[in-house]
């Protein structure tokens, strides 16, 4: 798993490697600025007209030093140091006084026809540290290069935008095709407006190393989590690989149970029994034959006691409708549930209610309970919009995890889980995946590995699920494209994922 660092926590590994380990900080900034440049040798090694955008602090700092380095090279570079001079960092002042020993020239504005003709332009305006939006010239830059630039590469993250939420903080910040980023992956480049604007991210290493940060840091899932899932034993039969009860669908909508059923027989459960209403057997049964079946037409409380007698994980809520039967049995499960228990979609919507969440919490104190919502489904449960989550998705999710007891995945363009102590980040699908179905699909795998215990963690296994789907998802979208992706593309590429 990779590390995700805030501000806060890349400031205190960078001061305590200049405190503690007494490696001044201009030594850090010239290993930086080897590092960008290794990576612009090997991302634009076409490119041989450079025009650097730099700002007033260390983050120009690391600007002048790249200008120079390409300079040495013999690529035409045109640096360009925007602000007040007096309150230039001191490393900074530095730097500008290595590049002019080199007979090096430094603009004091901005040269507009530089970045037209340059082949790429590096932005080197602000780093992690900012908390505003840009202004002046500097918000003027910006425009310049989104408008004029062939290609742009970002120094740590592109200048405007929020190092812990990705926001973009004014009216404009640059939009890069590479970002370089320094030591540790950065949360704000995967999140918000920045996820959109950074590129191809490189994490390069500069001698900074992760020590006795204050917060527990988050990470980011990589395919190390398929470490962590359990292979099937060789003597293994199918009831030894889960039970999984799908209480899903509703009297006119089978789509969301098919699905979800389907992907927790893909990614290996044993047995999978759907409970639903008896309108859709029919049309289930006969593309999914390798599933058992119970149909109802009215809320009979012993029958939906007795399957949950016979699983050992269940899934509710896809397709599941919002009436009162559906609420009914919603209910009676989490009353009586014995055995770990996903939720999602209308097993969401149905949660937002008070009385409903009060069950929740009491059910978590039972059982490991993992509720997998998208933005809008956290709006109903939280009553936070969905501009504000998408902001502070990390708290958000956090604070929910933390008051009701249970594991969120919050589904978004970057997921976050968490059981409000540990955050763990997933990135692995991309755009593909919005297709109608796909988090049917997700709770179908997230409930499967759960059944399987492929782990003795349940947020090993929700993480893992979470990854593979994601996988499946970019690997639909390479065969299908992004826009034909289906959800069923996304199941029938768990077979070719060698962790399964």
């Amino acid at each position: 798993m990779t590390e995700l660092l805030s501000a806060k926590q890349m400031q205190e590994c960078d001061n305590r490697t200049i405190e503690k380990h007494e490696i001044p900080s201009l030594v850090l900034m010239e290993r930086a600025a080897l590092k960008v440049v290794e990576t612009i040798e090997k991302e634009y090694g076409n490119a041989n007209s450079f025009s650097v955008v730099c700002g007033p602090g260390n983050n120009g700092g690391d600007g002048v030093a790249i200008a120079r380095l390409l300079k040495i090279k013999g690529k035409m570079v045109d640096c360009m140091v925007l602000g007040n001079s007096e309150k230039f960092s001191e490393q900074l002042k530095q730097e500008i006084k290595i590049a002019e020993s080199y007979g090096m020239t430094i603009h004091n504005k901005l040269i507009e026809e530089s970045i037209e003709r340059a082949d790429l332009t590096i932005d080197a305006m602000f780093g992690i540290g900012l908390s505003r939006g840009l202004s002046g010239e500097f918000d003027y830059a910006a425009q310049i290069i989104n408008q004029c630039a062939n290609k742009v590469l970002a120094v740590d993250i592109p200048s405007g935008y929020d190092t812990d939420s990705g926001k973009l903080l004014g009216e404009n910040g640059v939009k890069a095709d590479t970002t370089v980023t320094f030591a540790y992956m950065k949360k704000g480049l995967l999140l918000g407006d920045c996820k959109a604007v950074a590129g191809k991210i490189v994490v390069v290493d500069v001698g900074i190393y992760l020590e006795n940060v204050t917060d527990q840091y988050a990470t980011l899932i990589d395919d190390d989590i398929f470490k962590f899932v359990k292979p099937r034993a060789v003597d293994a039969n199918k009831g030894s690989c889960g039970k999984l009860l799908v209480i899903a669908g509703s009297e006119s909508i089978y789509g969301a149970c098919y699905l979800s059923a389907k992907s927790a027989l893909a990614t290996g459960t044993g047995l999978v029994k759907i409970y639903t209403h008896k309108n859709n057997i029919a049309s289930i049964q006969q593309n999914l034959p390798e599933a058992m079946y119970t149909g109802y037409d009215e809320y009979n409380e012993k029958s939906l006691a007795k399957e949950m007698e016979w699983a050992s994980t269940i899934l509710i809520g896809p397709g599941f409708g919002t009436t009162d039967m559906s609420k009914s049995i919603l209910k009676q499960v989490l009353s009586d549930v014995k055995v770990p228990l996903v939720i999602d979609a209308d097993g969401i919507n149905l949660l937002a209610e008070d009385d409903m969440k009060e069950l929740l919490k009491a059910a978590s104190a039972r059982v490991p309970v993992v509720i997998t919502p998208h933005l809008k489904e956290m709006e109903r449960l939280t009553g936070i919009k969905v501009a504000d989550i998408n902001y502070n998705i990390e708290r958000v999710a956090n604070d929910f995890a933390v008051g009701y007891g249970c594991i969120i995945v919050l589904k978004n363009f970057t997921t976050v889980i968490t059981d409000g102590e540990i955050v763990n980040f997933v990135n692995s699908g991309n755009e593909g995946l919005a297709t109608p179905g796909s988090g049917d699909v997700l709770a179908g795998a997230i409930a499967s590995l759960i059944a399987q215990k492929v782990n003795p963690l349940i947020r090993v296994e929700v993480c893992a699920a979470t990854y593979l789907h994601g996988r499946a998802g970019t690997a639909a979208s390479e065969m299908h494209g992004v826009r034909g992706v289906l959800a069923r593309h996304i199941i029938d590429e768990f077979a070719k994922i060698e962790a399964l």
